[in-house]
């Protein structure tokens, strides 16, 4: 049985758990919602994570789609009134829309396009059929038939976006079905604030891979996502940039069942979304003090007691820390590996920032006291385009490794050689391909964070290793039926 066809079978179980009790979401919570299992938390942030993510066709994506101002023939990027998002190995589908079909009532107003988004890469992969209905008017309320001409005109739009689709990544394969409805304001030149109200609604069914705990598992949901106050600050020249724009707050409900042994527990969490305007957003489980924060290109979901990461907003020398737009505060220590990347000193991001460049930085540390201190930092420079001409960034778990054809092949997935030219970081724990063989002969989890080239010139190859750093990862080796005993009380 494929993923469509459990979602299919799960849609409608989880309707039927529902409806047959007679229950709302708020029932279902007080009823069947006392534990809620680390598992339970990872699947709902990879699924608030996906509908959020412009790469896997989310919230942000549908804003962008949003503000494209197109024809009737053609659904372009460089048509777009918003910009490219600013992302690195873009896997939105955007300017590659094919099977396009675009009309228009008069009576109603409403525009209609329809089109396929198809992205085929060795890591990443999805499907989505899209329909996008709009209506457009002017500072008087009055409907505008041809936005593509009269683009200074429009004041406000009514969006409806409806997705079907499907993802796989070396760790993940999702179905889902998503419905966003958005009334924007303040359109034109003449306000400097885009403000947006709506709701984003899906149900859909996820399997993740978690190699951590050596483990899979897969849940099916239904999610209701609503705006409270969304704004999008317009620059004083140039395009809209919803990577960096974005700041208000999201509220959210979502419904997760799971499956097994022949029957089936539905549970449901809720939360909030805080949009901190850089790119990323703070995610919030009700009544659970841990914070979680996602990144609103690719939806990664980092623990923020361990992972940080965001734009620079300011650095203070004196105390060796950093500020983060969403206020955040990293402390540095004496201890701190600071990466071999754009910036390598505070001293170096300070100077960045008053030269008016938006300086990007993550990593991983610890809190002690109130505070996170950083193990190890990165500091990039956001607008550099030099990172993304033909390079595809992996962090992926290495499955084998071919010692003959010097290859490691990621996540059972994506087969990468290394050659003469790729760098491997001798920080990393295995420093050659013998030694992280050794180390999987050995059961250990090993994991490769690096760059490389798409290969297409050997079949027998997916990608070519640019720069590479494979790590040790410890290894849980408790079995599904532990999931309980690792409950979370809400």
């Amino acid at each position: 049985m494929n993923l469509y066809q459990k979602f299919i079978i799960s849609t409608a179980v989880l309707a039927l758990i529902v409806t047959t009790t007679g229950c709302t979401l708020d029932d279902v919570s007080s009823t069947n919602n006392e534990t809620i299992t680390e598992q339970d938390l990872q699947a709902a942030g990879e699924i608030l994570g996906e509908s959020l993510s412009s790469d896997n066709s989310g919230i942000l994506l549908s804003l962008t789609d949003a503000l494209t101002n197109f024809s009737s023939t053609d659904f372009t990027s460089s048509q777009n009134k918003t910009g490219n998002p600013t992302t690195q190995n873009d896997r939105s589908g955007r300017g590659g829309e094919t099977d396009y079909n675009y009309s228009y009532d008069q009576q109603t107003g409403i525009h209609t396009i329809s089109f396929r988004r198809q992205v085929d890469r060795p890591l990443f992969s999805k499907t989505v059929i899209d329909t996008l209905n709009y209506i457009f008017r002017d500072g008087n309320g009055t409907l505008i038939e041809s936005p593509d001409t009269e683009a200074e005109r429009i004041e406000s739009i009514n969006y409806n976006a409806n997705r079907e689709g499907e993802i796989l990544t070396a760790r993940k394969n999702s179905f889902f079905v998503r419905t966003d409805t958005f009334l924007i304001d303040g359109v034109s030149d003449a306000t400097p604030l885009l403000s947006i109200d709506g709701v984003h609604n899906s149900n859909g069914n996820i399997e993740v891979d978690n190699q951590v705990e050596n483990k899979v598992f897969e849940r099916s949901y239904k999610l209701e996502i609503n705006f409270l106050s969304i704004e999008i600050e317009k620059p004083t020249s140039g395009p809209i940039d919803l990577s960096r724009g974005v700041t208000g707050t999201l509220s959210w409900e979502m419904t997760i069942r799971k499956s097994a042994n022949g029957s089936s527990t539905s549970k449901t969490l809720r939360g909030t979304v805080e949009m901190s305007g850089d790119g990323t957003a703070l995610l919030r489980f009700q009544n659970l003090f841990k914070r979680f924060q996602v990144n609103l290109t690719n939806g990664d979901v980092k623990d923020q007691d361990e992972e940080f990461e965001g734009r620079v907003q300011s650095v203070n020398i004196s105390g060796n820390y950093i500020t983060l737009v969403n206020g955040r505060n990293i402390y540095l220590t004496d201890n701190t590996e600071i990466d071999d990347d754009d910036y390598t000193s505070l001293e170096a991001v300070q100077q960045a920032i008053n030269d008016g460049i938006f300086v990007w930085t993550e990593g991983d540390g610890y809190v002690n006291d109130n505070q996170f201190y950083a193990e190890e930092i990165e500091f990039e420079r956001e607008d550099d385009e030099d990172d993304t001409e033909g390079e595809i960034e992996f962090e992926e778990w290495v499955s084998s490794v071919d010692l003959e054809n010097q290859t490691f092949t990621l996540a059972q997935n994506a087969v990468v050689q290394i050659t003469e030219n790729t760098t491997i970081d001798d920080e990393g724990d295995y420093n050659t391909l013998q030694q992280v063989a050794d180390a999987l002969e050995n059961g250990m989890l090993v994991q490769a964070d690096g760059s490389a080239l798409d290969e297409t010139d050997n079949p027998d190859i997916d990608l070519t290793a640019v720069t590479v750093e494979f790590e040790r990862e410890e290894q849980e080796g408790d079995d599904d039926n532990d999931e309980e005993n690792e409950n979370k009380n809400l």
